[in-house]
C-alpha cells in the first residue's frame, strides 16, 4: 500500500483571556493534576464539510455556558456566505454544531465575536473513501506498536477487517508517521486513516461526575461517525486490548448483517497472558477460574441502517436493549495495556487456566 499522509483535524482552541468552560465541582480547585486534566478552552476539535452540499460540522467538548454564550453572540459566514448554525447534539459530553450557507462545498469558516474574530479552515469529508468497507476504529494512546500491529491483523483475518481509523491521543512514544507505517504493513487493509488528536482526554477515575468530564471519547465518535464512517458497510470500536471473536467461518459483521436492528451487542470476557510470556495478544489465552469481574459490552453496527441517527456511545446505543448473539463477543486482554487508568499488574496473581476459546481466536500464534 502507498505511503499516506496524516489525516489532520481543523481545531480551534480559545485564548485563555476569554471565559472559559467552567470546571467541575467535584475538581478541588487547589489539585493542579485534575486542572491540567480538564479541557478548559477548546472549541472544536474539528470542522469538516458534511456529505450533504452547503453543511459543515463543528465537533467539540461539551459547550456549558460561556462557549454556548460565545456561540450565540457570533456571527458564522461560510467561504463568505452567511451561514446559520444549528446545535444537533445528542450527548451532554461533547456538541456538534451544523453550519448551512448557499456554498456548496465551502473551505473557510470565518467567526466574528466582539471579543475575537478568526478563520478556520475546514477539512474535506472522508466518507467516500469508507463507504461500503467493514471498518473498524479506535482512540488510542502510547499503546506499542507491536500490539497495534497484531490488534489490526488479528482483525483483518478473523473478522474480515477491510478498513481502519486510528485515533491517536497524544502519544509520546513515537509519531503519526510510524502508525501510518504499521497499518500500512497489514497485509489485506484497503483503507485506513491515522487521525492526531492532541488534547486533554480528560481527568482519570470512574465516578459518573468524573467521566462526564472526559468529553474527548464521545467527540471522537462523533468525527468517526460523522466525517469518516456514515456510509461503511459496518462498523466495529473497540480499543487496543480487546479482540472480536466469533463461531469459526463467521464474521461479527456477518451476524450484523441478520439483525433487523442492525446493531450487535458485543459482551467482554477477561483473559490473561500465560505466566513469564511476552506481554502480546498472542499470550492472553488463559481465564480466571473463578472470573468475577464483568465488564460493559462493546458494539458492531450498520451505520446506514435503522440506527443511522443515533449517536455512538462507549458500550452500546442510548434507548436500545443490549443486541446479543450466541457466541459472539470480545477478549479483553488485561495486560496489554500502559496502565494509564489503573494498574493491571495487580491480577497477574489470579488463579488461571487455559482457555480454548482464546486458543482459538489467537490460532497458531497462541501455540
Amino acid at each position: 500500500m502507498h505511503e499516506q499522509s496524516p489525516a489532520p483535524l481543523s481545531f480551534c482552541v480559545l485564548p485563555s483571556r476569554l471565559p472559559g468552560r467552567e470546571l467541575p465541582e467535584w475538581i478541588d480547585h487547589d489539585d493542579q493534576e485534575a486542572r491540567d486534566f480538564f479541557d478548559n478552552n477548546t472549541l472544536f476539535y474539528d470542522v469538516f464539510r458534511a456529505s450533504k452540499p452547503g453543511s459543515v460540522f463543528a465537533v467539540g467538548p461539551a459547550l456549558q455556558r460561556p462557549f454556548r454564550t460565545f456561540i450565540k453572540q457570533a456571527n458564522f459566514r461560510l467561504d463568505g456566505a452567511p451561514a446559520q448554525v444549528t446545535e444537533v447534539s445528542q450527548s451532554r459530553r461533547s456538541c456538534t454544531l451544523e453550519f448551512t450557507s448557499s456554498v456548496a462545498a465551502p473551505s473557510i469558516l470565518e467567526v466574528e465575536h466582539p471579543s475575537i474574530s478568526f478563520t478556520q479552515a475546514i477539512v474535506p469529508s472522508m466518507i467516500d473513501k469508507y463507504a461500503g468497507t467493514r471498518a473498524l476504529f479506535t482512540l488510542s494512546h502510547n499503546n506499542e506498536l507491536d500490539w497495534i500491529r497484531d490488534w489490526a491483523r488479528l482483525h483483518v483475518d478473523m473478522q474480515g477487517v477491510e478498513s481502519i481509523v486510528l485515533f491517536d491521543n497524544a502519544s509520546t512514544k513515537y509519531g503519526v508517521r510510524d502508525l501510518l507505517g504499521v497499518l500500512g504493513s497489514v497485509p489485506g487493509l484497503k483503507a485506513f486513516d491515522v487521525v492526531s488528536v492532541p488534547f486533554q482526554y480528560g481527568p482519570t477515575g470512574s465516578t459518573r461526575e468524573q467521566i462526564s468530564s472526559r468529553f474527548l471519547q464521545f467527540g471522537v465518535f462523533e468525527i468517526a461517525r460523522r466525517r469518516f464512517l456514515q456510509q461503511a458497510k459496518g462498523v466495529l470500536n473497540l480499543d487496543i486490548d480487546e479482540l472480536a471473536f466469533s463461531p469459526p467461518n463467521l464474521t461479527v459483521f456477518d451476524q450484523l448483517g441478520m439483525q433487523k436492528e442492525g446493531f450487535l451487542t458485543l459482551p467482554g470476557e477477561w483473559r490473561y497472558p500465560k505466566r513469564g510470556a511476552a506481554l502480546r495478544h498472542a499470550s492472553h489465552v488463559m481465564r480466571a477460574e473463578p472470573e468475577t469481574e464483568t465488564m460493559y459490552p462493546k458494539w458492531c453496527l450498520d451505520p446506514q441502517g435503522p440506527q443511522k441517527d443515533k449517536i455512538w456511545r462507549t458500550h452500546g446505543l442510548k434507548g436500545l436493549p443490549e443486541q446479543i448473539s450466541e457466541n459472539f463477543g470480545f477478549l479483553h486482554c488485561r495486560m496489554i495495556s500502559n496502565h494509564w487508568h489503573y494498574d493491571r499488574a495487580e491480577f497477574a496473581a489470579r488463579d488461571l487456566v487455559t482457555d480454548p476459546l482464546a486458543q482459538r481466536v489467537l490460532g497458531d500464534e497462541a501455540a
